[in-house]
C-alpha cells in the first residue's frame, strides 16, 4: 500500500488549481467589465486605476499559480487590488482596512488566501450604505494573520461566489500542522491564519 504522504503533494496542486480556477470566475470577470463599462463614461479617471488594478489581479493569478508559499507583503499588494475592485464595484456599502505589521511582510502564507476571505465575507454578508460590510485584515505579534468582518448575514449565501473557507482549511490542513482557526460571535466573524517562515519547508508538517 502506497504512503498516504505519496498523494499529498498532488492533492495539494488539485486544490491550488481548483481555488486558481474560483478567482477567475466568469461571474468575477463579468462584474468587473460591468462596472469597467459604467465607469468610463463616468469617471476616467477611476476608471483608469480600476484597469489598472484589474491588471495587477490578472498578473498575480499568473505569476502565483504554481507557487505553494507567497510572501504575505506580496499577497497584500494583490488583495489591495482586488479589494479596490470590489470597493468601487459596491461604492459605499464595502470596505476592506490593511492593518498590517511591515515587520511581518516576509512571512508566508499560502497564494490566494486574503482574496478568498474577503470573498468569504462577501458570499455570506448583506451590505448597504447605511449598514456597510467591513474587513479587516491584521497580523499579531505572535505570527498570525486575522481577517474578521461584521457579522451581517444574508438569509442566502451569494451563489455566484465560491466557498472559500472550506477551500481554504483544507489547503492549509495538507500543508502544515499549523491550523486555521474560525471563531463566530454575535457581532463580528474572524478567521487566524498561521504564517509561516520564509525558510519554512512543507516536509517539517510530517
Amino acid at each position: 500500500m502506497s504512503d498516504s504522504r505519496d498523494i499529498l503533494p498532488n492533492v495539494h496542486f488539485q486544490a491550488q488549481f481548483a481555488a486558481l480556477k474560483n478567482q477567475v470566475s466568469p461571474h468575477f470577470l463579468f462584474n468587473s467589465l460591468s462596472v469597467l463599462s459604467s465607469l468610463v463614461r463616468k469617471d476616467p479617471d477611476l476608471s483608469e486605476q480600476f484597469i489598472d488594478h484589474m491588471a495587477r489581479v490578472y498578473r498575480y493569478l499568473l505569476e502565483q499559480k504554481d507557487d505553494q508559499l507567497v510572501t504575505l507583503g506580496t499577497e497584500i499588494e494583490f488583495a489591495r487590488s482586488y479589494a479596490f475592485i470590489q470597493e468601487v464595484r459596491f461604492a459605499r456599502k464595502f470596505k476592506v482596512h490593511f492593518e498590517c505589521n511591515e515587520a511581518a511582510a516576509s512571512l508566508t502564507l499560502l497564494p490566494f488566501t486574503l482574496q478568498l476571505l474577503i470573498e468569504n465575507a462577501i458570499r455570506h454578508n448583506r451590505m448597504s450604505a447605511s449598514e456597510p460590510l467591513t474587513v479587516t485584515i491584521c497580523t499579531r505579534a505572535d505570527g498570525q494573520l486575522v481577517v474578521s468582518n461584521n457579522l451581517q448575514i444574508r438569509s442566502v449565501p451569494d451563489r455566484t461566489i465560491p466557498q472559500g473557507l472550506s477551500t481554504i482549511c483544507q489547503r492549509y490542513e495538507m500543508y502544515t500542522e499549523q491550523v486555521v482557526q474560525v471563531t463566530e460571535s454575535s457581532e463580528q466573524f474572524q478567521v487566524t491564519v498561521p504564517l509561516l517562515p520564509s525558510n519554512y519547508e512543507r516536509a517539517e508538517a510530517f
